[in-house]
Parts: C-alpha cells; sequence; structure tokens
C-alpha cells in the first residue's frame, strides 16, 4: 500500500495536515473489515525542528531522512497572511522545494491544497500544466506564477502526478480521489459516505464571485460603478451613461477595460447576478421576482444568464446554498 507523506510547515492548518491522515485512517479501517491486510501508512515531515499550525497547535514530525521516497506527498494548506509575509515565505522554501523535486522525479505524486498549491507552483513542477488554486487569490497565483495553466473552474486538477484543489475543504475531496487512484472506486466510495463527503461537487464555479476586487485609481471607472451599483435594476443603456459621465462609448469601455479587465455591460451582469445570488441565499421569493428585483423583464433570460456565469439555475442554487436550508 501507498506511503504518504503529510509535509508540515509553519502557520499551515491542522484540520488540512490531520484531514488527510483522518480519511487514510478511514480507509484503513475499511480495509481491516474486508479482511484486507494492506493499509495506508503516513509520516509526518518537515524541513524545521518545531512546527506551530495556525491555530497554535504544535505539530509533530521529523526532517527527511536520505533515500526516503513517498509513494505520494501532500502538501496542506497555510493561513494567508498578506502580500509580503506570503512572498517573504515562498522566497525561504529553497530546500523543501529541491525536496519536492527530486520526490516528484523519483515517482512521488505531490498533491496540494488551497494556499499550498503556492508551495508547489514554487517548485517550478507546475509551469506548463494546468493546476488550481484557492479563489481569492487567484489574481495573486497568476502574477507569481504566469506559467502555470490556471483553470478555476474545477475543484480539483491533475497533471503528470501532480494534483492541486481549491479552497481549504476540498483537501476532503482530494483525499477520496486519492484513495480511489490507488485502491479503487469502491474503498473511495466507502470513505466518502463514512465521513459524509460530497464527491458530486467537482466544480469552483457556483462559489465563485463573479466580481474580483480590483483597485485602480480611474475616477470616470469608478463612478460608473457607483452609478449602476445604485441602479441596478434600472434600464442602462451605455450611450447614455456614457453621456451622464462625458466621455465617448469608445472611451468608456477602452477605460473600464483597463481598470477592471471587463466591460460596463458585463459589469452590469455581474452586478444584477451576485445580488440575486444573495436574495436567493437569504429567502424564499419567486424567481421571477428576483428576476425583475434585479433588472431582468425576461426570466427566463435571467435563468440562462444565471446558469451560464454560476454554473447552477437559480432554483438549484437556493437549494444549494440558502441560509438555514429549504
Amino acid at each position: 500500500m501507498p506511503a504518504a507523506a503529510i509535509y508540515l510547515y509553519d502557520q499551515c492548518y491542522a484540520s488540512s495536515v490531520n484531514g488527510v491522515a483522518d480519511v487514510m485512517q478511514v480507509a484503513n479501517a475499511h480495509l481491516a473489515a474486508q479482511g484486507s491486510t494492506q493499509r495506508y501508512s503516513w509520516t509526518f515531515l518537515a524541513h524545521s525542528d518545531q512546527v506551530i499550525a495556525s491555530n497554535g497547535q504544535p505539530l509533530a514530525s521529523r526532517r527527511p531522512e536520505a533515500g526516503e521516497q513517498f509513494d505520494f506527498i501532500y502538501i496542506p494548506a497555510c493561513h494567508y497572511q498578506g502580500y509580503h509575509p506570503f512572498r517573504a515565505f515562498l522566497d525561504q522554501q529553497q530546500v523543501p522545494c529541491a525536496w519536492l523535486i527530486e520526490q516528484w522525479q523519483q515517482g512521488a505524486e505531490l498533491i496540494a491544497t488551497c494556499t499550498g498549491t503556492f508551495l508547489l507552483a514554487n517548485t517550478g513542477l507546475l509551469d506548463g500544466r494546468v493546476a488550481t488554486t484557492t479563489w481569492w487569490l487567484e489574481e495573486q497565483f497568476r502574477s507569481w506564477f504566469p506559467a502555470v495553466n490556471l483553470q478555476m473552474d474545477p475543484v480539483l486538477t491533475q497533471a503528470e502526478r501532480l494534483f492541486c484543489a481549491g479552497a481549504l475543504s476540498s483537501y476532503h475531496l482530494q483525499s477520496i480521489q486519492t484513495i480511489e487512484r490507488h485502491s479503487g472506486a469502491e474503498l473511495a466510495a466507502q470513505c466518502a459516505k463514512s465521513l459524509l463527503i460530497d464527491v458530486s461537487q467537482t466544480q469552483q464555479t457556483p462559489f465563485l464571485p463573479l466580481l474580483a476586487q480590483r483597485s485602480h485609481s480611474d475616477a470616470v471607472v469608478q463612478q460608473a460603478q457607483d452609478y449602476l451599483q445604485q441602479n441596478l435594476a434600472a434600464q442602462i443603456r451605455l450611450p447614455e451613461l456614457a453621456k451622464r459621465l462625458a466621455v465617448s462609448e469608445r472611451t468608456l469601455i477602452r477605460r473600464f477595460h483597463l481598470a477592471l479587465q471587463n466591460t460596463p455591460l458585463a459589469y452590469l451582469q455581474n452586478l444584477r447576478i451576485e445580488a440575486a445570488r444573495g436574495l436567493l441565499e437569504a429567502g424564499s421569493q419567486r424567481i421571477e421576482d428576483i428576476a425583475q428585483a434585479v433588472g431582468y423583464v425576461d426570466d427566463s433570460s435571467f435563468v440562462r444568464l444565471f446558469r451560464q456565469r454560476v454554473g447552477l439555475t437559480p432554483a438549484a442554487y437556493r437549494r444549494k446554498f440558502r441560509i438555514g436550508g429549504s
């Protein structure tokens, strides 16, 4: 059975570390119940003598030994303390990165979750390969690792024994996928059922915000944003918006794109869909009424656009995310 290493470093999430080991322990319990003598084994490793998790918990570990080889290595998520501290942390990871590269070259799988994907990308192994990461650090990842083929729609990605997952709790699904890869679908399904892990949630799209926070200094674009936010349900036409801002349509579109990488129309549509998401999550208002409340006279057009942008119909979105359940 596979020998796993769970790699530890300061400020990693204890849940991300221990949760993966717990899934393997559950897999071992099922194997024992089936009369199998095979078992998963795992070791907590670090390149420092002491590791403190983000919640202050000391995590027991040992240093890697020369010549030691693992079948797969899990890189947990860590607490993000800001742009500059995170950059400084990655710049200090030459030894761990060299060790990860060596393990991968010898046949190990490298499995990273959430912010742990930055450490994996820092090895250079993801260059030219598909990967994903936590949605709220997408732009930072793209900026630091432009050679990586970053995909934000899937929860999980894999490319040549390099596995990435989205935000923190996606380690559940990633661990089940690892069990399936090494022990088959039946054992993976047993583990998922035992732990109530929803293996059907393979897309991040329903969770992703449509309005990324982008700082800019364009006063005209900011005025346009403010006006669109305050007149969400109004029938807004681009010529009228440009006239209100005392610029040409062409200038408004150009400046909007430079500041927000979007068009005024697409931005307005995203504003409306985000407002609709909030209404769907908070209450039982009819879909038709929500469509009108956010500016769509034709509710079929609203449903079509919502599904295109979010990946679910409004009704399916409400069932999944409504506060307090159905």
